[in-house]
This record gives structure tokens, C-alpha cells and sequence, in this order.
């Protein structure tokens, strides 16, 4: 195991697990894929695994260490990246859930600490969840989209892998699922994209939206309760926010309005492709045809 690992519990032969994984800070726009994997973790009743403490990974400048009391004693927190196990009811395969803050320093150091731990469980499959800021209303349902290393996933999470061809700056997430890639690992990200306009901590709506996403991939049965009871406060908090404002309400609107024609849009677009594809029983007929009449001529 990479000397950046540091082993916590005991853990025995894991079916065919998949690393999900998360990172506080630029790849994690109020904290709502940290909250999911924790949530996934409650929820699977995972189990410790192992921890990576490094400090050559942090600049404590930037990110400062917590302190606490426990008693009459005062401990401090250090930033961190847990592993956690967990083998969810009904599921056919094993999770490693992994969350921890984005790293300042040494970021191939430590995506290759994490490749050598998949290797040691197992694992040949990693997705990266995140959430980025977005002109998107919160009385919507939150879009997330997917990046895959192949098409495969597609199918597997319904969802679609857009064209893209941004290149510039990017985050751990970028940098550690192009580091899989080349590694050979299957590998996928899931974005939610949250509304701009709240930023005070994680959205219910896209810890749900992206718990939602996994367990369609997965085949895995996740309890919501906990995060619906905060979308409901959540919504009243926010509604009463907006209606003191009708400049808020105008804007909501406006996109509202957005996200239907885009909606609309896509619907046009998903329906045009499939007028445009014969069905399989017209390529059957044409290709009998075209081997008769080959047939006949020879």
C-alpha cells in the first residue's frame, strides 16, 4: 500500500468493489457531494477502511486545522481523506467511499496513493461526484450530467455524456479521473448543478439528485427520509427568502422559463434523432432484400 495510506480497520475479500469519491472545496460548489457521501455512508452503515494524513498535501495557510474540545481536553483536526467500506442491502458489489478536501499540493503523489489502494481492494471502477454553481432555479429538479470513459455508463445511469471541449484550469476531480483514465480504471463523474444564487451550505436537492443518479447505476435501494425533511424546510427557508424580493421572483422566472425552453429543446432534438433512425425491423426487411436480389444475380 502507498506510504500516504494508513490502514484503520480490518477488511476481508470485497466483491468487486467501486471507489466513489468526493472533494470539498473548488469541485464542490455549498458542500452537496461531501454531504451524499456522507449520507451514503450512514445510510450503508460503512465501515472504516483507511485514512490518508499527509501534510506534505496541505498548506495549512490556505486550510487552517479545527479545534475542539472532547471533555476537558482540546484536540485538533487535521484535514483528512477517509476510506470507508460498505456493502449496501441488495447490492451486488462492494463500495469504497472516499471524501476528504481537495488537496494544495502533490496532486499526482496523491491520485497515485489512491490508484495503489484500488489496486490492493480490488476496485477497477471509480466515480467522482461533485457539484458545480449553475443558472439553474431551485424550483426545478436539479440536471446532473455525466463525463464517462466510455459510453457504457451511459446506459448504466441514464444519462448522456455531452460533447465537451473545455480546456483550462480544473480541479482534483479533473485531475484524478483523466489519472484513472490513463491507468486503465473504468471511470465516470456525476455533476449537479445547483443554483447559483444559494450558496449557504448543501443543497438537499442535489445531495437527493445525486444519491438518486448512483442508485440508478447501482441497483442500490438508498433511503432519502433524512435528506426529504431537509428539502421541505429547506424549500419554506428559501421561498420565504424570495417573495420578500420581487426582484428574486422576476429572476427565478426568468430561469424558470430557461430551463423549460432548454427542456423543450432537448425533447425536440431527442425526437428528431429517433424519426431519423429506421426502425430494426426496416434494416432487417432492406438487408433480406439486398441479399436476395445479390442472390438472384449471381
Amino acid at each position: 500500500m502507498h506510504e500516504l495510506v494508513e490502514p484503520i480497520g480490518e477488511v476481508g475479500p470485497l466483491r468487486d468493489p467501486v471507489l466513489i469519491a468526493a472533494f470539498s472545496g473548488w469541485n464542490d460548489f455549498g458542500g452537496a457531494a461531501g454531504a451524499a457521501i456522507k449520507h451514503l455512508g450512514d445510510q450503508w452503515k460503512a465501515s472504516d477502511l483507511a485514512a490518508i494524513r499527509n501534510e506534505r498535501l496541505f498548506d495549512f495557510t490556505v486550510q487552517r486545522p479545527t479545534v475542539r474540545l472532547e471533555g476537558e481536553r482540546r484536540v485538533i483536526d487535521w484535514p483528512a481523506h477517509q476510506f470507508r467500506v460498505a456493502s449496501p442491502a441488495g447490492a451486488e458489489r462492494d463500495f469504497v467511499l472516499l471524501s476528504g478536501p481537495e488537496p494544495h499540493l502533490r496532486w499526482r503523489t496523491f491520485t497515485e496513493a489512491i490508484a495503489e489502494l484500488m489496486v490492493e481492494v480490488g476496485a477497477t471502477t471509480s466515480i467522482t461526484i461533485a457539484a458545480q454553481a449553475g443558472a439553474v432555479p431551485h424550483t426545478r429538479p436539479l440536471p446532473v450530467t455525466l463525463s464517462a470513459s466510455d459510453s457504457d455508463f451511459e446506459g448504466q445511469f441514464g444519462l448522456r455524456v455531452p460533447q465537451s471541449r473545455y480546456e483550462g484550469p480544473t480541479g482534483i476531480v479533473g485531475a484524478f479521473n483523466v489519472d484513472q483514465r490513463q491507468r486503465g480504471f473504468r471511470n465516470a463523474s456525476l455533476w449537479a448543478q445547483v443554483p447559483h444564487y444559494l450558496s449557504t451550505g448543501p443543497n438537499p436537492n442535489a445531495i437527493a439528485a445525486l444519491i438518486k443518479v448512483l442508485d440508478r447505476g447501482f441497483g442500490t435501494n438508498t433511503s432519502l427520509a433524512r435528506i426529504e425533511r431537509r428539502i421541505e424546510r429547506f424549500s419554506e427557508q428559501v421561498q420565504e427568502a424570495v417573495t420578500e424580493s420581487g426582484e428574486a421572483e422576476s429572476y427565478i422566472r426568468m430561469l424558470e422559463q430557461q430551463y423549460d425552453d432548454n427542456l423543450e429543446q432537448e425533447a425536440a432534438r431527442e425526437s428528431a434523432t429517433d424519426a431519423e433512425l429506421p426502425s430494426a425491423e426496416d434494416l432487417l426487411s432492406d438487408l433480406e432484400g439486398f441479399l436476395r436480389d445479390q442472390r438472384d444475380e449471381g
